[in-house]
């Protein structure tokens, strides 16, 4: 019984923590860095997020779609942040 409730409480919408951890490995699998910069430490010695609304709104999005990390991961991947390349590019240098 207390492995379910453990259960439960984890996956609850009343606990985003967990959905926010799980949002923040797989933007980290896909784009390299997570939105929070220490991953394994989502506590008080943590970092905070780099964007804690897009954090939040995955996070959300995520509990609604029934915690489909292959979801999850097709909207991370069609998004236009995905598509941006990492490359410098001159032409919109603005020290320049």
């Amino acid at each position: 019984m207390r492995r379910l409730t453990l259960a439960r409480w984890l996956a609850s919408p009343d606990n985003p923590l967990t959905a926010r951890v799980i949002v923040n490995r797989v933007w980290q699998h896909h784009f390299g860095e997570g939105l929070v910069r220490t991953p394994s430490d989502f506590g008080v010695m943590g970092e905070r997020p780099t964007h804690p609304e897009l954090l939040d709104w995955l996070a959300s999005w995520f509990i609604d779609h029934g915690w489909s990390v292959k979801q999850l991961s097709r909207l991370m991947l069609s998004s236009n942040a995905y598509r941006m390349s990492t490359a410098w590019n001159e032409q919109y240098d603005p020290r320049i």
